[in-house]
């Protein structure tokens, strides 16, 4: 456990924590543990000095996933639209089950749309009492301004390759992890999506995208749809991180995070790549 959250266990202990925690960097896994933790401490029902006695019956429904003012929510698609923050918004006002604090998770808040932001920040500047929001990213920065200053920020160091592939389920192949987590340049989060989307299956569009962009032709852009938001978020971020292929050029490089950009802000996915691989083959390829 890092400095910052003993800090925060502590905090929950006295009853003095901020109702708003912004958890950053290191992997999801991690700072889902975290969280659950942090909500075991604050619903604990026999608490000891440093932290929850995990034995309670709150701590066992809050470890197994079945307390029910404990949750732990995630984009339904490849970004957090309005409707999923409305809908959440009915269950934050509710009344207490059983619990002494309401614990939610939001994880992969940096999917967040920017209407969805913003009805956020209706329930951060009034927040219910006893109520607990924390919200989890890889990357703070794509989250408003406004909601960055308004939250208690915990950063996770970045994870080290062998511990994220530990901490995965046994019958995952390690190759196969290892493979995923040298494709995306490293990120724990991104490994993880790769792993569900299939390494073979990224490997092999990635490879069409440049075939298609090396031979300047661009019927082979067609056959590599069609595919969703998250799976071009994916494919992209492997085409921008990648170590075999030749893109150091800066200019394609510029030309892949402005669509990644793009696509995170809602653009049309096949729009987006099919003007991206234009404007590669302007540049001459890779």
């Amino acid at each position: 456990m890092n400095i910052a959250l003993e800090l925060l266990v502590k905090a929950a202990l006295e009853e003095r924590l901020a109702h708003l925690l912004l958890f950053h960097s290191g992997a999801v896994v991690e700072r889902r543990q975290a969280g659950m933790y942090l909500a075991q401490a604050l619903n604990c029902q026999r608490p000891r000095e440093d932290g929850p006695c995990l034995e309670c019956s709150a701590c066992c429904k809050i470890h197994s996933g079945n307390h029910p003012d404990v949750q732990i929510l995630q984009p339904q698609k490849a970004s957090f639209g309005i409707e999923e923050i409305l809908h959440w918004q009915e269950q934050v006002y509710r009344k207490h089950y059983e619990g002494k604090y309401k614990v939610y998770i939001l994880e992969q808040a940096d999917r967040l749309t920017l209407p969805a932001e913003n009805a956020l920040l209706k329930v951060i500047e009034e927040p219910p009492e006893r109520t607990i929001i924390i919200l989890s990213a890889q990357n703070a920065e794509t989250l408003l301004p406004t909601i960055q200053s308004r939250a208690q920020a915990v950063y996770f160091p970045v994870i080290e390759k062998e511990v994220w592939i530990d901490s995965l389920d046994p019958s995952i192949n390690r190759q196969e992890a290892n493979e995923a987590f040298r494709l995306c340049g490293n990120d724990p989060d991104s490994a993880q999506v790769i792993l569900e989307l299939g390494v073979a299956k990224v490997k092999q569009w990635v490879n069409q995208f440049q075939e298609s962009v090396q031979e300047r032709d661009f019927l082979k852009v067609f056959n590599l749809f069609p595919i969703e938001k998250n799976e071009a978020l994916i494919y992209l971020q492997v085409l921008a991180y990648q170590e075999y292929g030749d893109l150091r050029s800066p200019g394609s490089m510029l030309a892949i995070n402005k669509t990644l950009d793009q696509i995170r802000k809602q653009a049309n996915p096949r729009l987006a790549i099919e003007v991206l691989a234009l404007e590669l083959f302007r540049q001459g390829g890779y």
